[in-house]
């Protein structure tokens, strides 16, 4: 239920004095703002508004079983009906499809991949998400010798920048945002507050991904950063209909377009696409989909996926710095987690529930200095 409140906007430029500060209005720090919009709750938003951003980037793929082991994310049960839940309700208030339920295909790239499917199929915890298997005569993208694949349910992406777009306007318009950077000097940290140039603030939470890891605060922190580079194509060849994995992926769009992803680079860290990473996408398309081998490469991104080692987000508050903050670490899986943990990490902030332990930075506790 939207509030009817997200409607008004009660002053039209930022508040001095606001309950929470979220750094960075990537998808974290957007759902977070907006859940606690929704809670009658006082933020500013503060980011830079960079065009090159990790949320930005991403394709905004949703995927509940994933690798080559098959592996079913854990808790998806709970996560894919908070995203759809979510999605669909910035939908409606925003009058935009920002979420694409979409069909995918994954292509065996070796035996023991179908030996893993055999054996997840007949579990009944992933019934709801493995369809039938399907052959060369089944797709005309899949050779005459390929191993084949199979069908995955539940799937789709999310448009972000349409939503982070839409979201950003709105929160201008509430009077919650600004566009800038906050130097961590500039916060001054009292028992009763957080004080920022002429701002009076409760909490600050930090949402800004990688740069996690250059915070005095949070940079103690396992942050596992990896680079990926996604392109964007045209062809005027017929696109398949529904997303493929295929060790790398194809998702079509409109108008011949389609994006392709993703690589892994862990160093360095430079948001520079690299002549290796157009090499390793092409020529991977170009084998599966011979018929785009001449498309047309009209975009490329790149943005540094904030993962973390434990492959758990980072949530809670600094140890010795209570009024400190962070909701980050969704690495390549934020489309699919972020609704529901901003749903868990607002209530933690408004009512006092509890985070579980996985999830907490409580975890971490032990590396953390003591100044």
């Amino acid at each position: 239920m939207i509030s009817s409140a997200l409607k008004i906007n009660m002053d039209a430029s930022p508040k001095t004095e606001v309950e929470y500060l979220i750094v960075g209005q990537g998808l974290a720090g957007s759902l977070l703002g907006w859940r606690l919009l929704q809670q009658g709750k006082s933020i500013l938003i503060v980011d830079p508004c960079l065009e090159q951003t990790t949320s930005r980037t991403a394709a905004g793929l949703i995927n509940p079983v994933t690798g080559k082991r098959l592996v079913k994310t854990v808790n998806v049960e709970q996560y894919l009906p908070a995203a759809k839940l979510l999605y669909d309700e910035l939908g409606c208030f925003f009058g935009e499809i920002f979420l694409h339920e979409k069909r995918q295909v994954k292509i065996f790239k070796s035996e023991g991949e179908i030996a893993q499917w055999e054996k997840r199929r007949n579990r009944p915890d992933y019934a709801p998400f493995l369809g039938e298997s399907i052959h060369s005569e089944d797709r005309d993208y899949l050779k005459e010798d390929s191993l084949g694949g199979f069908e995955q349910k539940q799937c789709g992406y999310l448009d972000t920048v349409s939503l982070l777009d839409r979201l950003r306007a709105f929160f201008v318009e509430q009077g919650c945002f600004i566009n800038s950077e906050v130097d961590l000097d500039e916060l001054k940290i009292a028992e009763q507050a957080v004080q920022w140039l002429d701002c009076s603030i409760d909490k600050v939470v930090f949402c800004d991904g990688y740069q996690l890891q250059s915070n005095r605060w949070f940079s103690w922190l396992p942050l596992q950063p990896v680079q990926g580079e996604i392109f964007t194509l045209e062809t005027d060849q017929q696109l398949p209909k529904e997303i493929v994995q295929f060790g790398k992926w194809l998702l079509p769009l409109s108008d011949g377009q389609f994006k392709l992803g993703a690589t892994w680079q862990w160093s360095p860290l430079d948001e520079q696409p690299t002549e290796k990473a157009e090499v390793e996408l092409l020529d991977a398309c170009k084998e599966q989909f011979p018929k785009l081998k001449n498309a047309r490469l009209i975009e490329k991104k790149v943005g540094i996926r904030p993962g973390t080692r434990d492959r758990q987000p980072f949530i809670g508050s600094h140890p010795h710095q209570p009024r400190l903050m962070v909701f980050n670490g969704f690495g390549s899986k934020g489309s699919l987690m972020i609704p529901w943990y901003s749903a868990l990490f607002s209530r933690h902030l408004t009512k006092g529930d509890n985070l579980p332990e996985t999830v907490d930075i409580k975890r971490h506790a032990d590396g953390c200095p003591l100044s």
